[in-house]
């Protein structure tokens, strides 16, 4: 599934799953090319389209190496495109937005001292750094002058939902560029994930993949069990046609990109400290796959410690995790820790490096701003966050053994409960969600939810929730006329920020042939 190559569309309906979607959807494709010409002055030449994701379990642990059940939603980012050869050594950009918050910007690449290829100007903090760091890492990884480019970009995944907005953006981007110089053939879908990952770090996020595999891999009506170690294995995981995804945005924005020092990198880098300290008090130095570099090699994942445990010690993968769990007390929660934190010079005492060594693996690796580390409690929350996953999985899989298409109220309870788990270690263990999402998340159950949870990077955003399908219009009303948040809006703000979801289908390109624009 890894290798398949990109996804090519030929019509509408090989994308949206029903047939109120796609005519919604033929409309704003119509609507796109219209102003693609007007704002270009010709038309598009194809249109690419990255879906936002959905986290239906295993929050924070993708970057640890853990499985993951994401699911890509109906809900995309579109770019519009044309080309045409540089006519010079220094390729212009031209992006445009359909939405008029959204400025146009134009913008050259040129070589660097490196042969890299580089945005003259800088990425910038705005709303095109993504694009503009993705078509920086896409046209250095080829020695060929890239094409100029017009772009046009629409987007209907909820910004600063926890969808996964920024990382549709992203895939989209990386399949503009290789479709306008002509390398698409050459990408797998494996590919693309791992350029769309390399795009981001340009922008100093360091993420596990998760969210650009989602936008990636999917099939409609399917979840994705997603594994990192040891490599990036998609598998398709059914659910039960009972249940209906429900999202509800808290209005309550985040930003990554912003407040990745002191949040979502903070947790990566506490996470990686944890596991050094955990291999330290075991007496062992365990090397990744594949060969790194010295200050890499220091950087070990917990999935990668586990995977120590199993092999050396000869132990399960069960008890591989009690292990550590039994650990966590001992080690990371020592002498109160597991309430106060540690400090830096505490982490470094107890890591066997010497200052130098641990700035080298740890801090130079990635920006954070703190002065206590929540260890203990950001590994308890990873390794009890991956058990989940693979409870929530075995009851699907095992649901699906059975030829069942729906399944019992015992398995939905069963299912609902793991998700409510999830939100409590998200707030009291990874203290990742706020007020208004904890409110938001009570209301839902209180609507008659299964289980309901923050989804996405944490700090805001959005709550997901498991649904009967026989419930889904009862809770979906009551759940409009409960939340405070959603008070005066728009029918139309309402049902941006209240829906139900299929698991859809993921990115691809589609051609403008007249075939296609005489369907619209």
């Amino acid at each position: 599934m890894a290798q398949a190559p990109v996804k090519t569309f030929s019509s509408i309906e090989d994308i949206y799953p029903t047939s109120s979607a796609c005519s919604r959807e033929r409309t704003r494709w119509r609507r796109v090319v219209d102003t693609f010409t007007k704002v270009h002055g010709r038309q598009p030449s194809h249109i690419i389209r990255a879906p936002g994701r959905v986290n239906v379990l295993g929050e924070h642990i993708d970057y640890s190496l853990f499985p993951v059940i994401p699911a890509a939603i109906e809900q995309d980012i579109l770019i519009a495109i044309s080309t045409e050869p540089s006519s010079s050594s220094t390729p212009v950009v031209q992006i445009a937005n359909t939405s008029p918050k959204y400025a146009q910007q134009e913008f050259r690449l040129s070589p660097d001292s490196r042969e890299n290829w580089v945005v003259e100007g800088g990425l910038g903090k705005d709303w095109c750094s993504y694009a503009k760091a993705t078509i920086a890492e896409c046209s250095s990884r080829s020695q060929d002058v890239p094409a100029s480019m017009k772009w046009l970009v629409d987007g209907v995944v909820p910004e600063g939902a926890g969808l996964s907005s920024s990382a549709a953006f992203v895939v989209a981007s990386v399949l503009a560029v290789s479709v306008a110089n002509g390398r698409t053939a050459d990408l797998n879908q494996s590919d693309v994930v791992k350029m769309a990952l390399k795009s981001e770090h340009r922008l100093g996020l360091v993420n596990g993949g998760m969210d650009q595999a989602a936008s990636v891999f999917c099939l409609p009506g399917q979840l994705l069990h997603l594994s990192f170690h040891p490599e990036l294995s998609p598998d398709l995981l059914p659910l039960p046609s009972s249940l209906a995804l429900v999202i509800t945005n808290s209005l309550e924005p985040h930003a990554l990109a912003d407040s990745a020092p002191e949040r979502y990198n903070l947790r990566v880098f506490e996470n990686l400290c944890a596991v050094r300290l955990l291999l330290h008090s075991w007496k062992v130095e365990v090397d990744g796959s594949p060969p790194r570099s010295k200050e890499e090699a220091g950087r070990v994942w917990m999935k990668e410690a586990l995977a120590y445990l199993q092999d050396s010690l000869g132990l399960s993968e069960e008890e591989s995790f009690k292990r550590v769990a039994q650990d966590l007390d001992s080690v990371l929660g020592v002498d109160g820790r597991d309430e106060k934190g540690w400090t830096l010079e505490e982490i470094v005492a107890a890591s066997g490096m010497s200052r130098e060594e641990f700035d080298d693996t740890f801090t130079k690796f990635i920006e954070v701003r703190a002065d206590r580390f929540h260890l203990y409690k950001r590994a308890k929350h990873t390794i009890e966050e991956s058990l989940r996953v693979v409870e929530f999985k075995a009851l699907c899989d095992k649901n699906a053994a059975a030829g069942a298409s729906q399944c019992s109220q015992e398995v939905q309870k069963q299912l609902g409960e793991l998700i409510n788990a999830s939100h409590a270690s998200l707030r009291d263990l990874y203290a990742a969600t706020v007020p208004s999402v904890d409110t938001l998340q009570k209301l839902c159950l209180e609507s008659g939810a299964l289980g309901s949870r923050q989804t996405g990077g944490g700090w805001g955003g959005a709550v997901i929730s498991l649904v009967p399908v026989s419930s889904l219009d009862e809770f979906m009303s009551s759940i409009k006329g409960k939340f405070s948040a959603y008070e005066g809006l728009s029918d139309e703000a309402l049902g941006k920020a209240v829906f139900a979801t299929a698991p859809g289908c993921g990115a691809g390109v589609l051609e403008m042939t007249d075939a296609f624009l005489q369907s619209l």
